[in-house]
């Protein structure tokens, strides 16, 4: 079979969970002897080979990079979101590498930067196309429907208007994919992919089965990933704001401005709290004892909440999202995104270190999870897409 596969960004440049999501998925495509190319976007054009993967990157084509951190006014930000509803720049470059490598699949996934163009595009060629929901970009330009420190239970004007054209074109998908059940309900409920057959299908992991030894006389609490304001990293240190134990200690894995440090510190700046910096997941979840994902807004998935069930390392999870299927066997582990609750579960485990026990380490649920259980998964999804109306 031959795949091409769109997103917005791919290794070695990779933000958070979806680049990883994709290129675990791309390379177990290419290791079944498909033959596979990623159209993924960048500061430069260039091409290059990645454990058995073309890479196709093209050169952003808006007003300026928006990926990571970056000091563009709201002005630059709207104009930014405008151009990228349909980005006519790409059309040429996309068209040409369509006709060229022949897919008889097109692997959509994250579209921010691309626009839903791809998909027009493609419908020109007869090329039928897959998509997979990784965040809201089809109904929100900032890709998390989140304002103001709430998830929105509704577009905004902006939204709306900006959003028009996307779900019309999400008529052209021939089959459409949630990495969970509530991404996948989100869209359909509001009317995207209307007709269009659908599945879930949850992130794959390819995570040797270990249960790493952390032996300490406290408890050492973990958070990784994007340290920003919705995933719940403010709220994350409130919670832990006058304990009268001591004997904890909560350690902060992932890239963090040096403004925003100044400004968590000014939150708590406990001698307990250690910034690592980017660390290596594996590393790091050999560091912890439990992990805490605090998230405000409502994640399409939640793929540390996996890694650390896969490395034995329970997890706290906010009711948020894709987080409370992925606990669903664990739900005296789930809490409301408040401090109070948070603080509750916190003090119960630094008292009473034996409640961690509790947590279920479940194989059969952890199954699904399995990489080649999610390729497979793929891999029946695209062959029916192939053989529809043949």
């Amino acid at each position: 079979m031959r795949i091409i596969i769109v997103n917005t960004l791919y290794a070695p440049y990779a933000i958070g969970g979806a680049e990883k999501s994709v290129q675990t998925l791309a390379e177990g495509f290419s290791n079944l002897e498909n033959e596979v190319l990623v159209i993924t976007l960048g500061k430069e054009n260039s091409f290059f080979e990645l454990n058995g993967v073309s890479v196709n990157v093209l050169k952003l084509e808006n007003k300026y990079w928006p990926f990571g951190f970056n000091t563009s006014t709201k002005f630059d930000k709207l104009e930014w979101h405008i151009r990228d509803v349909s980005n006519k720049k790409y059309d040429l470059k996309i068209k040409n590498i369509l006709i060229s490598f022949k897919p008889d699949i097109l692997f959509t996934n994250n579209l921010a930067g691309f626009s839903t163009r791809v998909w027009s595009i493609a419908k020109t060629l007869n090329i039928k196309i897959v998509h997979t929901l990784r965040d809201y970009y089809l109904q929100c330009p900032k890709t998390v429907k989140f304002r103001e420190n709430k998830n929105c239970e509704k577009l905004c004007f902006d939204c709306n208007v900006l959003s028009v054209l996307k779900k019309k074109n999400t008529v052209k998908v021939d089959f459409v994919v949630g990495i969970s059940e509530y991404i996948l309900k989100d869209h359909l409920k509001n009317n995207y992919f209307k007709d269009t057959p659908s599945q879930v299908i949850y992130n794959g992991f390819d995570i040797e089965k270990s249960n790493p030894i952390h032996k300490t006389n406290g408890i050492v609490f973990g958070f990784i990933g994007q340290i920003n304001k919705t995933k719940g990293i403010e709220l994350l240190l409130k919670s832990f704001l006058n304990l009268k134990e001591t004997n904890w200690k909560l350690l902060i894995a992932g890239k963090v401005d040096a403004n925003y440090l100044e400004h968590l510190r000014s939150i708590n700046n406990s001698k307990n709290i250690e910034y690592l910096g980017y660390v290596n997941s594996t590393v790091f979840f050999k560091k912890i004892d439990v992990l805490i994902t605090p998230s405000l807004w409502n994640e399409p998935f939640g793929r540390v909440v996996i890694e650390s069930i896969f490395n034995k390392k329970p997890v706290l999870g906010s009711r948020r999202g894709g987080i409370s299927e992925l606990l669903s066997n664990n739900k005296e582990f789930l809490f409301k995104p408040i401090e109070s609750e948070l603080n509750i579960l916190i003090k119960k485990i630094i008292s009473n270190k034996s409640f961690l026990e509790k947590f279920k380490f479940d194989e059969e649920f952890l199954y699904k999870f399995n990489i080649s259980n999610t390729i497979e998964s793929y891999s029946n999804v695209f062959n029916k897409v192939i053989n529809q109306n043949q």
